[in-house]
């Protein structure tokens, strides 16, 4: 992999520039409304109230400081050459924001999980001054994930998350740049599809260069009539006798991808990516990655740090290291769209990763609107990662809560299964994690029994279950909406565990353990049954690590193992 320690320091490692300015640190900070800032002319400068490291959001940063909801930031930023272009990025503003440059507003932007970028105009050299204003409050009717919208933290829901919580960065470019490729693979028939998007179209050409552990694969150099089209490559190999290399836990072969832009035969934009040939289909009741069958052992991992929901790169790193270490060969990242980085560790360890959009907490048009807009631009933004085998729109009915039997809530969950199939057909869809599933890729289920005979005796018989026999008494949800029965697909145990130790400050499900070895016995019964159920192609461990209150991980919130590495592998017949 060409650039690897380079690209993880870029906020976006699949398409990375060398020509890059981070705009982390040291921001002031001040709180009034929009109105009240505007009249008193903020966009220009205020007077500081706090300061603040960013991307770290104040409820972390500054605990003193009570609930806010207008945030203003300011500080000020050098260019190199006016005379270039430059993209301002911001990773993720949490929800509401604004964006002003030397005064003028340039952005607005609503959403917490997409990346926005603006291009900025008349800079000077030195000392232009970036305001930025965020709104966030406890609506439940939008996108907020594991953020209470109580005024403390209570069950799973965890501590609010308001303001620039990501990277914001700055891009030098010239005349005319690449804005977008993204990259299809066929295994079928050995090629790769680039789909490009282009600024400006002035006897242009792109040339794509492909290589594989530094040997050139594949070259070609186009030239461009449109804004936008795609060009399919031949990516062979004399070196791999099945003709190329598949990317799979086991073996996370990539390709490097270097695009170069030329105007006028001058070379003018260069960028490198990288990409995994990566089947996926479904059928006879499993999944199957590059044509053979594969077993998912998964983690729900909840990406909270000590940083809240910010993480650096060594806490992603160590992250997915030592879940490789346990055994796992995935993640169900829970509730969160992860900095990209955490998807380009996956795509290079060897990780399966399901893309969760984060639930709102209740059904009206706001939230369709709200959901349908933002969850487009993920799919786009993050199409590119291999490692990204499923997206799950909905956890628990949290956001669609009549789903079982009000047709508009099953409508919804039907438009955005479709809408996800169309920007994305390369992968798995679950309609509604857990249970009262629409249409859906693969049915998954959420059970925290305590033993594993428990679990052996309610889906021994998992035919029963998927076609709900069961009489009422049972104290499990419906795994389909009405008018919505099982159609043969893969089924997974997607949430189960949750184990927490009696001297823990926090809950767990279930009674606690007061022992490592109790700890071991209930986690090992739980996963050997789940192990000899008939059709089920994995499961999903609740859950990574403890968070806040919630102390049922099998880390600790600071990343200590609760049983030895070694011990969780073996649990995981790893």
């Amino acid at each position: 992999m060409k650039f690897y320690e380079d690209k993880l320091k870029y906020p976006r490692p699949g398409f990375y520039r060398k020509s890059y300015t981070n705009l982390n640190g040291r921001y002031e900070l001040a709180f009034l409304s929009i109105e009240e800032g505007i009249n008193k002319k903020y966009p220009e400068g205020f007077d500081q109230q706090e300061s603040i490291e960013v991307p770290y959001v104040y409820q972390v940063e500054l605990p003193h400081i009570k609930q806010q909801n207008h945030l203003w930031y300011q500080r000020l930023f050098d260019v190199a050459d006016p005379s270039k272009r430059h993209l301002l990025h911001f990773e993720g503003i949490d929800y509401l924001s604004r964006i002003y440059v030397n005064g003028k507003l340039v952005k607005t932007n609503e959403g917490a999980y997409h990346r926005f970028s603006v291009e900025l105009f008349d800079l000077k050299e030195k000392d232009n001054l970036l305001v930025i204003y965020a709104y966030d409050d406890n609506r439940t009717d939008l996108p907020r994930g594991k953020q209470t919208w109580k005024n403390t933290p209570f069950a799973c829901w965890y501590t609010e998350s308001s303001g620039i919580y990501k990277d914001v960065w700055l891009e030098t470019l010239n005349e005319n740049y690449i804005k977008d490729v993204k990259i299809t693979t066929s295994l079928d028939d050995f090629s790769a599809n680039f789909n490009y998007s282009v600024d400006k179209i002035n006897q242009t050409e792109l040339e794509i260069e492909v290589s594989y552990d530094g040997e050139s694969v594949s070259k070609a150099r186009y030239t461009l009539n449109s804004l936008t089209d795609s060009f399919q490559l031949p990516i062979k190999t004399k070196s791999h006798q099945f003709k190329v290399y598949t990317w799979h836990p086991n073996h996370p072969d990539l390709y490097d991808v270097i695009y170069r832009l030329y105007e006028k035969n001058v070379l003018v934009d260069e960028v490198s990516s990288h990409f995994g040939f990566r089947k996926l289909e479904t059928k006879n009741q499993g999944i199957y990655l590059n044509d053979e069958p594969i077993y998912l052992k998964m983690t729900l991992d909840q990406g909270y740090f000590k940083k809240h929901l910010t993480p650096t790169i060594q806490e992603l790193i160590k992250d997915v290291q030592l879940t490789k270490q346990m055994g796992f060969n995935g993640i169900r990242k829970h509730q969160k769209i992860e900095d990209e980085r955490f998807y380009f560790l996956c795509d290079v360890h060897g990780l399966y990763v399901f893309l969760e959009m984060p639930s709102a907490y209740e059904f009206n048009q706001n939230l369709m609107n709200r959901f349908s807009r933002e969850w487009v631009k993920i799919l786009d933004q993050y199409y590119n990662y291999t490692s990204i085998i499923c997206h799950v729109l909905f956890n628990e009915s949290w956001g669609i809560p009549h789903v079982s039997s009000h047709l508009s809530e099953q409508a919804f969950s039907v438009a955005m299964y479709h809408l996800t199939k169309a920007k994305d057909p390369t992968r798995l869809v679950i309609s509604n994690d857990g249970w009262e599933h629409t249409k859906s890729d693969l049915i998954t289920i959420h059970n925290y029994y305590e033993t594993g005979k428990q679990l052996s005796d309610l889906y021994g018989s998992l035919e029963d279950r998927l076609n709900d026999r069961y009489s009422n008494q049972l104290n499990v949800r419906k795994l389909f909406s009405n008018g919505f029965s099982y159609d043969g697909q893969p089924v997974l145990i997607s949430e189960y565990g949750g184990i927490s130790f009696r001297n823990d400050d926090g809950w767990g499900y279930g009674n606690q353990v007061d022992s490592k070895e109790a700890f071991k016995e209930r986690l090992q019964g739980l996963t050997d049954a789940i192990y000899d159920l008939k059709n089920v192609s994995g499961y999903c461990l609740t859950q990574t690590t403890d968070v806040y209150q919630e102390t049922n991980g099998v880390l600790t919130f600071d990343r200590k193992p609760k049983l030895d590495l070694d011990v969780y592998k073996k649990i995981n017949r790893e």
